[in-house]
């Protein structure tokens, strides 16, 4: 990749790494710093990275960055002694299915939370998001079906059920 073509990448793939890197459901702050290290660890591997594979070689650094950052962030607070998360509680009037989705992402594994982002809000294949994360097609598919199922459990437990 050249000085031009990595330019040029910057350019088109920076808005999508970091949409991604939000929707991950991380706070905008470590997305930014992930995704500022995503493009540096691309830059010092620019003569082994192929252009076509760009974005996703950016995607899967990001992600990388992203989990790495959240497993320290819970170390750290398990030594800080805060208590563990709490359980959800259940929806007062004001809730929305909006926020029942968001929360029931957050409860979600870092991984399937991603696929399920890479696949139902950004519309990549399961070949795609294999070679983003690291997985093969049929990991995917599982991770997808294990989300999509664990997603449908916790929002029936907030009162979202088939009746809505």
């Amino acid at each position: 990749m050249t000085t031009e073509e990595y330019n040029s990448c910057v350019e088109v793939c920076a808005d999508d790494v970091m949409r991604f890197a939000v929707r991950c459901g991380y706070r905008r702050e470590d997305c930014e710093d992930a995704v500022q290290e995503a493009f540096a660890s691309l830059w010092r591997h620019h003569e082994s990275v192929a252009v076509a594979k760009s974005k996703s070689y950016l995607m899967g650094a990001a992600y990388r960055r992203l989990v790495s950052s959240y497993r320290h962030e819970a170390v750290k607070q398990r030594y800080a002694e805060k208590p563990a998360d709490e359980p959800m509680q259940q929806p007062d009037e004001a809730f929305d299915l909006r926020d029942a989705i968001e929360r029931s992402l957050a409860v979600l594994p870092e991984v399937q939370r991603a696929i399920l982002q890479l696949r139902d809000v950004e519309g990549y294949s399961y070949a795609e998001i294999g070679e983003t994360l690291s997985l093969s097609d049929k990991q995917v598919q599982v991770y997808l079906f294990r989300a999509r199922v664990a997603m449908r459990k916790q929002l029936k437990t907030m009162g979202y059920g088939n009746d809505r």
